[in-house]
């Protein structure tokens, strides 16, 4: 992440829409109004799906003593019965209603269709409020979407291409393990570690294996390792060489770098490198970091 990123994630709405390349002029961003809360729409395409009511009643409470300390972000509508549709700032507005304020403070933008998951997502990041699933099913709506590369989205959101990547990949996982890492039953090393293993009902076992002994990321990927090598068999075993130390960190950096499972295979000074896809847009995106 460059300097210039990281500080976009780091100085409130101001740098939030300059990060989306908003083009409108330095007059509106001044635009703040106490607004009616009754009058604001809530965003229709929220990354956050859900918000831990004990956490909202302590904002609440917060809000009670102190007041909404920043304002939250909308644009104006044109149609249906609010005035207003909310762009960024849900937990405060849902606390300040909790709270029994009738009016809350607004930052008043005219903001594009096109921006405005972009920068519901980029407000929840920088306040680290989505799960993995969340954040995953935001960015997969993105590149969709808007048709970015996983590389314009990384420099966009300030991103490591890596992370988004590694954290689209999660969505390939069965529905029932989504929501086990969406509510913090299994963790997002854990998640990875499910997708090794290709068939899904040992992806079921191993999950079980994972919440009902609360075993360890480093435990559940030798499970994982001993289904795949039972798997492939004793001659596919002999077939592999061990492979120098050095290898074994260009192995890794490569892991890194195309966010997937890489197989350096070494004899002599030949070998070979495998890299493995998960779908066709994986296949797409690998091929396209190849071709660079």
């Amino acid at each position: 992440m460059t300097n210039k990123q990281r500080k976009a994630l780091g100085r409130g709405f101001g740098a939030l829409l300059k990060a989306v390349d908003d083009k409108q002029s330095e007059e509106n961003s001044t635009n703040i109004a106490q607004l009616e809360i009754d009058k604001i729409g809530l965003n229709p395409v929220q990354p956050r799906l859900d918000i831990d009511g004990e956490k909202l009643e302590e904002l609440a409470q917060s809000i009670r003593m102190k007041g909404v300390i920043q304002p939250i972000l909308v644009r104006p509508k044109t149609d249906g019965a609010n005035s207003y549709e909310l762009v960024a700032g849900e937990r405060r507005l849902k606390a300040s209603r909790m709270a029994g304020f009738d009016k809350i403070p607004a930052l008043i933008r005219p903001i594009k269709d096109k921006d405005l998951l972009e920068i519901a997502l980029i407000e929840n990041i920088q306040r680290d409020n989505l799960n993995a699933i969340e954040e995953a099913k935001a960015y997969d709506k993105l590149l969709g979407d808007h048709g970015y590369t996983q590389e314009d989205l990384a420099k966009r959101i300030g991103k490591n291409r890596s992370t988004i990547a590694n954290l689209i990949r999660l969505l390939q996982l069965p529905e029932s393990i989504q929501v086990d890492l969406a509510e913090n039953r299994i963790s997002t090393g854990h998640a990875r570690t499910l997708l090794s293993v290709t068939n899904e009902q040992k992806q079921e076992q191993l999950r079980n294996r994972i919440v009902e002994d609360q075993i360890s990321v480093r435990e559940a990927e030798r499970l994982a390792k001993v289904e795949s090598e039972s798997k492939t068999g004793k001659a596919a075993k002999k077939q592999e060489v061990e492979i120098s130390p050095q290898l074994v960190l260009t192995q890794d950096r490569l892991r890194d770098y195309f966010a997937t499972k890489v197989l350096i295979k070494a004899k002599g000074e030949k070998g070979k490198i495998e890299l493995e896809y998960y779908s066709k847009e994986d296949f797409n995106r690998l091929f396209e970091l190849l071709m660079k």
